[in-house]
């Protein structure tokens, strides 16, 4: 071998390592860059009030039913509005907390509470909350986790994808053809 060929060898060598040093690079940035976009696209969760779960579903022993009033018998579980929120908040507060004197000062205002979803599905997706919670018995924590020992919401909307419900209708013997759910 001559002194050229090794030089050409080496130069070769070289672009190819250069090459795929960019494209490791590149494939690298490019899942970070798509890792930033969904999680600076999903919504924030600016509640009315940081919604103690814990202090309501723990301590307090209340079932999901005393604030999500539809959730066994409609597709949306529902939202407690300012009435619910009155039934033990109006008269008495229950704490000396900044968030129960803010609860107190919207309820007293007569301003409705304008909760915001936590978790959302694709608006191709047909979700029933009474389907999943009073004819399968499926328990919140199966698709919501451990929402109901958190102290405060979490900051970003959760977005429930279709790998989160597959698994469960395919380990529940549930029917999972694409005309279950989507529209």
């Amino acid at each position: 071998m001559s002194e050229s060929d090794d030089r050409d060898r080496t130069a070769e060598h070289g672009w190819f390592k250069s090459i795929w040093f960019s494209a490791v690079v590149g494939f690298g940035l490019f899942f970070l860059l798509s890792g930033a976009v969904v999680l600076l696209s999903s919504p924030s969760t600016e509640q009315p009030i940081a919604f103690n779960h814990r202090k309501h579903v723990v301590d307090n022993e209340m079932a999901c039913s005393d604030c999500h009033q539809f959730y066994e018998r409609e597709a949306f579980s529902g939202l407690p509005d300012a009435g619910t929120c009155s039934f033990c908040h109006l008269d008495e507060p229950q704490g000396e907390s900044a968030e129960e004197e803010k609860l107190a000062k919207l309820l007293e205002s007569g301003a409705p509470l304008e909760w915001k979803p936590l978790f959302r599905q694709p608006p191709h997706v047909f979700y029933s909350h009474r389907r999943h919670a009073a004819v399968a018995q499926i328990e919140c924590s199966v698709c919501h986790g451990s929402i109901g020992e958190s102290e405060a919401p979490p900051s970003r909307v959760r977005a429930l994808d279709m790998d989160d419900c597959l698994g469960c209708h395919e380990s529940q013997g549930a029917r999972a053809q694409c005309t279950t759910c989507h529209r």
